[in-house]
């Protein structure tokens, strides 16, 4: 019942936050749904069976025509990652008509632009900063419910946490990959956040979030928030754009870290992190290494379909690729296991390109807020960027093991970016008698 409740309660109080007071907050009721997924909860025979999402989606477009004039500053093609990630979804819908399984392609074609068209008009609404910060807590919000949920649930007999996912992740890894990015902006605002019961609110997010991890076992996550942490800690120690007493914080929050990360990791955790030095392909039993197995197999294909072979074209072509006397796990038609070979198998290396260079574009635009953030002496500013830069990371190493080019979460990370660069570099207007960005030059600058 607390669940049902806690689902009425985010998605009206979403609905009339964003009706009152700004559109925005209809994207952050979008991200909780989105986690809450009612259809596929133990709990979601107690509400309405209706596409709760849709209705969002429906009133978040709504509500840009209506007030287009206030928001059409906001301009898509001047953001650099958005012209690629149009350009991969172009791809896509190319691909359908050479498409293996075309009736699927259309399927996952259709929701692919359902997600670029979100994403663009929630980019469109984000007129401040304090809605960014908003469309992050939407994220973090959600991570922590899946985390509840996973407490909840607990482990099955295989020492997982399975059926607790989205429904473009629903198995346990995908779910773990969702949510892995989250933790480093619950780092970041409970540091940089000046009321104590705001920091007490990211503690406890944060502790469900990673106990979330421990739970779902996922090997791939651990290595991605351990990447974001490591990005996120390095700068708030060794970089010389500081807060007061940002060394110390730095140490002691590392301490209480990894007294807390202690204090989560049990044995089957443990054990199972052990497993990721295990890099010997074995012809017998399947392991994490087979995986190199599949990937090598997606670069022959590529080589006979430079185009791709669209929606699941490895599984449909893996059984010519993948080498005889391996154990694959009882079938040949496997799924390739990497965002990167999963993109290359289904739109060629065009597509693998665009995607490689979205991603880059994305990290080239937050190098600029940075170096603009750093000019401007905006430290806490500049650390949120750190933080969207490291959560970024953690996806990528995410992906790298999965399946995720059309994750929703990757597009809410690149939404965060684009974001920042529109808000801190293409928006921002110097204060009457500061000199611009021009005439700055002469500025003190500062290596990181």
């Amino acid at each position: 019942m607390l669940n049902v409740l806690l689902f009425f309660i985010t998605y009206i109080s979403g609905f009339i936050g964003g009706l009152l007071l700004h559109p925005a907050y209809i994207f952050v009721l979008y991200e909780a749904v989105y986690f809450f997924n009612p259809q596929r909860r133990w709990w979601g025979p107690l509400v309405p069976d209706l596409s709760y999402s849709y209705f969002v989606v429906i009133v978040m477009i709504g509500l840009l025509a209506v007030k287009y004039k206030q928001f059409k500053s906001n301009r898509l093609l001047d953001i650099p990652q958005f012209k690629w990630m149009y350009f991969v979804l172009l791809l896509y819908v190319v691909a359908y008509f050479y498409a293996v399984m075309p009736q699927y392609h259309m399927e996952y074609m259709t929701n692919y632009i359902k997600l670029i068209v979100i994403v663009s008009v929630a980019y469109k609404l984000i007129d401040s900063v304090s809605k960014l910060n908003w469309i992050i807590y939407g994220y973090i919000f959600g991570s922590w419910y899946i985390g509840w949920v996973a407490f909840q649930t607990g482990r099955n007999s295989s020492g997982r946490v399975e059926k607790i996912g989205t429904v473009d992740s629903p198995d346990a890894n995908g779910i773990a990959a969702a949510i892995a990015p989250s933790l480093v902006f619950c780092l970041y605002y409970f540091w940089t956040h000046q009321k104590k019961l705001a920091k007490a609110i990211f503690v406890f997010a944060g502790m469900f979030i990673a106990n979330g991890i421990v739970l779902i076992n996922s090997r791939g996550s651990f290595l991605a928030i351990a990447a974001s942490m490591m990005i996120f800690m390095y700068h708030m120690y060794f970089s010389s754009f500081q807060r007061k007493y940002q060394k110390a914080t730095a140490i002691m929050i590392t301490l209480f870290g990894l007294i807390g990360a202690g204090t989560l990791m049990d044995d089957a955790f443990i054990e199972r992190m052990k497993t990721i030095t295990n890099t010997e392909v074995s012809a017998e039993k399947e392991n994490a290494a087979t995986r190199t197995i599949f990937w090598k197999a997606a670069w022959d294909m590529a080589k006979d379909h430079p185009f791709g072979a669209g929606y699941h074209g490895f599984n449909h072509y893996a059984e010519f690729y993948i080498p005889h006397g391996y154990d694959t796990g009882g079938s040949l038609k496997r799924t390739v296991h990497s965002t990167w070979f999963e993109t290359l198998s289904e739109v060629g290396y065009m597509g693998l390109i665009g995607f490689i260079l979205m991603l880059f574009t994305a990290q080239r635009s937050l190098a600029k807020c940075k170096k603009e953030l750093r000019r401007r002496q905006e430290v806490d500013e500049y650390f949120k960027v750190i933080a969207i830069e490291a959560a970024c990371v953690a996806f990528i190493v995410a992906m790298t093991f999965l399946n995720r080019m059309r994750a929703e979460t990757l597009y809410w990370l690149l939404l965060y970016t684009g974001c920042a660069y529109n808000l801190y570099v293409l928006k921002y207007k110097e204060p009457k008698g500061i000199k611009s960005p021009a005439s700055a030059k002469s500025s003190a600058q500062v290596s990181t």
